[in-house]
Order: C-alpha cells, then structure tokens, then sequence
C-alpha cells in the first residue's frame, strides 16, 4: 500500500460508521485560486461539509468521489493520488484535523519562507518535488542526494510521485522528515509527520 493509499485507509478508520464515509466531495479546478508560491501548477479545491481545501498539481481532475471510494483503493496513478489528497484535505478540514486548508495571503509570503530558512538552519537539506524558490532561498544548504540530508523537505507534488513515496518510505524514522504547503496537510495529519504551514488559512 502506497502512502497515499495508506493515509486514506487511516482516515477511513476514523470515520467508520460515522456516516461521513457515504458523502460526497466536489473537486474542482480553480486556476484562479491563491495557492502557496512554493508550489507550481493546477490548484484543485476539494469541497466538504463547508469546508473547501487546496491540493496543487500537475495532474488535476474533476470529479465526485465518495469518500469511502479513496479507502482500499490501490491509487496506482498521480491523477488518483492527488485526488485521494483533495479527498483528504477536506474531510481532514471538515472534521478539523487540520487546520491549514488554503495558502496565506501574498503579505505571508517573505514571512514564511524567512521563518522556514531559519528554521532550517544549519540543516542539510534534500528536496522532493518542485519547490520554486526555497532552492535559491537555501543556497548551499540544498544537497543533491538524499543520502546527503539531513531534512527531506516535501511539497504535495513530491509526496505523490512514485520517487517521492519511495524516499518517504526508505527513510521515514531514520532522518527528518517536513511536509511543506497547505496541500499535504491532510496526509501530514493522518501520517503524524511534521508540517509547515504557519500563515495557511
């Protein structure tokens, strides 16, 4: 089981016989939306209960699960991996697990990624997926391999990829681990990893 697919069998478990397994959540795109800037590409809104949560990835859809379609589902594809998270998201909202559902406003911007540099300081740190600037904000603190890490920093594109799965299973326990953006809270919370998100909404 994949840890996309893992986070949506823990979730499962806390709705059991809740009722909230049968609901719905819409997913859309909303290219309008403000997303995180440390993350590059279409943002999905996850709709449930009132609650409307941001998942942010190259390989959007649209569609109407229930949520107890993403539990047991093997998930072997980006496209359902991103949208198990959408799913997640916004139950994890609905249900206030989690509490970061959207990005900060643009004036959050230059406070967040000053607080992370610095709360990353004196790390080695490794990367997984496309995170725009904090490469350039780390400077010589970013390392090429993982092996070479201190830290694994992830956003929601890296944490659904084949790679980025793999690496998070291979040394999970082993080194840090921080799960970046509002769009891998839903997994940060079912998973118990740590997550950055101090201005999310």
């Amino acid at each position: 089981m994949n840890l996309i697919a893992e986070s949506a069998a823990l979730l499962g478990e806390k709705l059991d016989r809740s009722g909230c397994e049968d609901g719905i959540v819409v997913i859309d795109v909303n290219p309008d939306a403000e997303h995180c800037p440390y993350e590059r590409g279409a943002c999905m809104e996850g709709a449930f209960g009132g609650r409307t949560a941001q998942f942010v990835t190259n390989s959007p859809i649209r569609a109407a699960p229930k949520v107890s379609d993403m539990v047991g589902a093997p998930l072997p594809n980006e496209n359902e991996r991103a949208a198990a998270c959408s799913v997640i998201n916004a139950v994890a909202g609905f249900l206030c697990l989690s509490r970061r559902l959207k990005g900060c406003e643009k004036s959050n911007h230059p406070l967040c990624l000053a607080a992370l540099t610095q709360e990353l300081t004196e790390k080695m740190v490794y990367c997984i997926g496309d995170l725009r600037e904090i490469p350039t904000a780390l400077g010589s603190r970013v390392v090429d391999t993982p092996e070479a890490a201190d830290l694994l920093l992830v956003s929601g594109d890296g944490m659904i990829s084949e790679l980025g799965m793999a690496l998070i299973d291979q040394y999970r326990g082993k080194k840090e681990i921080l799960l970046l953006t509002p769009s891998t809270a839903g997994v940060a919370t079912m998973q118990k990893f740590p997550h950055w998100c101090p201005y999310g909404r």
